[in-house]
């Protein structure tokens, strides 16, 4: 009732608004998170349908499934980590109807996704993670899984966070910062998991590290990023930075152009690539030139 109360009070303010360009970026991030986490989880079948993937309200602007995900297997050591997906599975979900709910009209189809083991392969190859000869598969286990919504998770939540400032509407940019400090909150809980895992898995932090350092290559930012390897803190004790935030205690941030460049995968100017082979559908579709 809370998430249809706020959509109520905000749709008819952000249509054609200087939001609606913000606010339709981020739904196309959680249907990227949505369809990855929700199969990821819970298997196939658990795409979204189309009422909540077509543009606008009709059913005449239909979207593009998703089709390339799937299920990981959790064993017994992984159930808190597999709980803990679960709830920002389902929060993505939620966060995907309230903000179509926002938008009404201008909500952007969802175009083709690919979350195949290849584009992440792309991906993890470009930041020097594997060799150019070798694969990741990001469904093959727990710990692959939890690399891969590293990204995702962190791409989406500097995102939303560097947005706020640009919102005009007040009940929009409310629901935004409560959403904001979520992706912040499921961001960080990834980086934690993936920080105990190391602890059996000491390469977990060096692909965390590299990945994010290429994040900061290919966008331009240079400060967007945070590594997970300790290091030596002013006392000669071991300091792990597990938030991303900067020397304010704020989170770190880019722009929808420059998030863009992480997921096509490119420094320049284009507009698909990457996970997203034609593009996206709103007002903002170009990525940055770095």
């Amino acid at each position: 009732m809370l998430a249809a109360s706020l959509a109520k009070q905000a749709s008819a303010q952000v249509t054609s608004s200087p939001d609606t360009a913000q606010v339709q970026f981020a739904l196309n991030l959680h249907y990227l998170l949505t369809n990855f986490l929700q199969v990821m989880i819970y298997g196939e079948g658990r795409q979204l349908p189309a009422a909540l993937i077509r543009g606008g309200e009709g059913a005449n602007s239909p979207g593009v499934s998703a089709t390339s995900v799937k299920q990981i297997m959790f064993d017994v050591e992984t159930r808190t980590i597999q709980a803990r997906l679960n709830e920002i599975a389902d929060e993505h979900w939620f966060r995907t109807e309230l903000l179509r709910g926002i938008l009404r009209a201008d909500s952007p189809a969802q175009k083709l996704i690919d979350y195949s083991s290849t584009s992440f392969t792309t991906m993890f190859r470009l930041a020097g993670v594997i060799g150019q000869t070798e694969t990741f598969d990001p469904y093959a286990s727990p710990n692959n899984g939890l690399l891969a919504a590293d990204t995702l998770l962190s791409v989406q939540a500097s995102v939303l966070a560097g947005m706020l400032p640009n919102l005009t509407n007040d009940v929009v940019q409310a629901t935004m910062v409560t959403m904001s400090a979520t992706a912040a909150s499921n961001a960080t809980a990834v980086r934690y998991m993936i920080q105990q895992r190391a602890a059996q898995q000491p390469d977990l932090l060096v692909a965390v590290d590299k990945l994010a350092a290429w994040r900061d290559r290919v966008d331009g930012t240079a400060t967007a990023e945070r590594p997970l390897t300790p290091t030596v803190g002013s006392n000669g004790s071991a300091v792990t930075r597990i938030g991303q935030t900067n020397a304010d205690g704020l989170y770190l941030t880019r722009t929808p152009q420059q998030a863009l460049n992480v997921l096509f995968m490119t420094a320049g100017a284009v507009s698909q690539g990457g996970f997203f082979p034609t593009g996206i559908n709103g007002i903002i579709g170009t990525s940055a030139a770095n």
